[in-house]
Parts: structure tokens; C-alpha cells; sequence
């Protein structure tokens, strides 16, 4: 605002008075009409400056610090760039404990959406939920066909302590904050059956014998089937002999996030939906999202606010 006083002052001392000129003809229609002008300007510079004080007023990372409290996020810590100029912060939202990582970098709108999943057992708990949130159930095909139709490179990956949902769009922020609320209401609230489950995960189907071109029996599973090729490289039978030897068998960074095959048979329905109930909350998840600028920092926050 006060940027901006000193035009304001060069015009103000007109805009309360009006234009006298010499001219002989239609004076009282020039007079009038010089007024009106200047008076339509000064509006014109009023609105300016108001304009100009409110966007300067608005919070951005360079205004963030260290325990603010904006649109329901606490701010935790500023993010710097390569030039120590702050480009982003980590935020905890107060009513759920969801971590948020909100970043500016100019490229098409991210997020990397992760939840802490360590594994209770050799069955591959983690690895199922991967398969079946965004694709399985009403809520997994609905937001399955939201990204068919949103210019959506999608993908997810289950590690030893973690299970990671990442997507980006090339269709804009407001398409990126539908693609959110969409992703995370098919992370907390699934629904799909237990057949699904079964389909996906492990169960029996009708092959042909190539040897003798008999119909048999065959063990399938899109989870069971990736464990079984995974577990026919010598690598992975070595690497779990190496955790068992360094943590013990029933440690969590000993068992298969991904599911040992002879394990994932004994797998039930509940076991996926029991681990699902411990694990998919708030409070235990958490995203790091990119958005190019320019963006409001506090509309941003209110948006994640209510999609939360």
C-alpha cells in the first residue's frame, strides 16, 4: 500500500476537483465532462492499489515460518531451494495427522501419496492393497475411469516399510485436486468383494497341459503369479536369507512386504481387509505434492483442508 501512496497523491488533488479550462464554447459541458473522466480514473487508481495491497498481503512460502498455523495445516519446516529461497514447507493437517509436502516447481501438477505399511507377516498384506484400492470395487473403478479421462500418468509400488501411490496430469491444478480427493477416497474407503480379492490375489483356473494338451488345474493370481516369477530369481531367495540372518524371522524388515507364494495361499479375505483397517488412516499417511506457480499458497491448503 504504501508503494503505492505516492500515485495516488499525484492524482487525489484532481480527483476532488474539477478541470477549469479557457476554452469559450460549451464550458459547462466540458467541465463536466473533463470531471467525469478524472473521476472514473481516480476509481481506476483506487481499485489498483487496494488490488496491489491485497496480493501483496497474500502468504506465500517466503512469508511461511515455523510453526503457523494456515487453512488448518501447521507449517513444520520451509523448504529451500539451490539459492536458499523458499519453495515449499511440510505441513501436518490438525484435524487427521496427514503429512503433507507441498512443493512449487514448474512442471505438470504431482503428487506422490505414500503410507507407512510394514508387513505383519510373510502373506503380503501390503503388496495386495497395492492391486486392489485404485482398481477393484466400485470406489477403485471409479477413480480408475476419472483418470482415463484426465490426461493421468498413474502408477504405485510396495516397499519393505511403504506402500506409494504417485500420479501426475497434464491437465491443470484443478484437474490435479479432483484426481486427489478421487485417489484418496479410493485409498480409505474400499469396497471391493471377496472375490476380487481372490481373483487378484491368489486362486484356481483351467489351463491346457502343453506337453499333452489335457485340461488341469493351475494355480494364478496377478499377486501370485509376480511373487512366483520374483522368487525364481536367485537374488530374491538371497536377500531374504540376508534379512532373516540380520533381523531374526518375525521381524518386519525380515518378512516379504511382497508375500512369499507358499504364504499368500494361506492368505484369507479378512487378513487383507484387517490390515487395510490398521493401516490405510490419516494420521499414518502422508504426500508430497508439486504445483507449478504461480499458486495461492492459502487457497491451496484450504483446498487439501476440505478434501481431507
Amino acid at each position: 500500500m504504501l508503494a503505492n501512496a505516492p500515485l495516488l497523491a499525484i492524482f487525489a488533488p484532481h480527483c476532488l476537483r474539477p478541470s477549469i479550462t479557457s476554452f469559450p464554447f460549451s464550458m459547462k459541458h466540458l467541465r463536466s465532462s473533463s470531471a467525469s473522466r478524472q473521476l472514473r480514473l481516480c476509481w481506476l487508481l483506487l481499485l489498483l492499489v487496494t488490488s496491489s495491497a491485497t496480493h501483496a498481503q497474500e502468504l506465500s512460502f517466503q512469508q511461511l515460518t515455523t510453526g503457523e498455523t494456515v487453512r488448518g495445516f501447521a507449517a513444520q519446516a520451509v523448504y529451500l531451494d539451490d539459492l536458499d529461497r523458499p519453495m515449499g514447507g511440510r505441513f501436518l493437517h490438525q484435524r487427521t495427522g496427514f503429512t503433507l509436502d507441498l512443493l512449487s516447481i514448474q512442471s505438470a501438477p504431482q503428487a506422490f501419496i505414500w503410507v507407512n505399511s510394514a508387513p505383519t507377516s510373510d502373506m503380503g498384506e501390503p503388496h495386495t492393497q497395492e492391486h486392489l484400492l485404485l482398481g477393484k470395487g466400485n470406489n477403485g473403478r471409479r477413480h480408475a475411469n476419472l483418470e482415463g479421462v484426465s490426461a493421468v500418468s498413474s502408477s504405485a509400488f510396495t516397499e519393505q516399510l511403504r506402500t506409494c501411490y504417485h500420479f501426475h496430469t497434464a491437465a491443470g491444478i484443478g484437474v490435479f485436486h479432483q484426481l486427489f480427493e478421487s485417489q484418496m477416497d479410493a485409498l480409505l474407503h474400499p469396497d471391493y468383494s471377496d472375490e476380487e480379492i481372490r481373483r487378484e490375489v491368489r486362486n484356481f483356473g483351467v489351463a491346457v497341459n502343453p506337453a499333452d494338451g489335457k485340461l488341469r488345474l493351475e494355480e494364478k493370481g496377478t499377486v501370485y503369479n509376480e511373487m512366483v516369477s520374483s522368487f525364481e530369481r536367485g537374488w530374491s531367495r538371497m536377500a531374504r536369507a540376508v534379512d532373516i540372518a540380520m533381523y531374526g524371522p518375525h521381524h518386519p524388515l525380515a518378512f516379504v512386504s511382497g508375500g512369499l507364494p507358499a504364504a499368500i495361499r494361506q492368505m484369507k479375505p479378512e487378513d487383507i481387509r484387517r490390515f487395510h483397517a490398521a493401516n490405510y488412516q490419516l494420521w499414518n499417511m502422508g504426500m508430497i505434492a508439486s504445483l507449478p506457480a504461480p499458486f495461492e499458497l492459502e487457497a491451496t491448503l484450504a483446498r487439501f483442508d476440505s478434501a481431507l
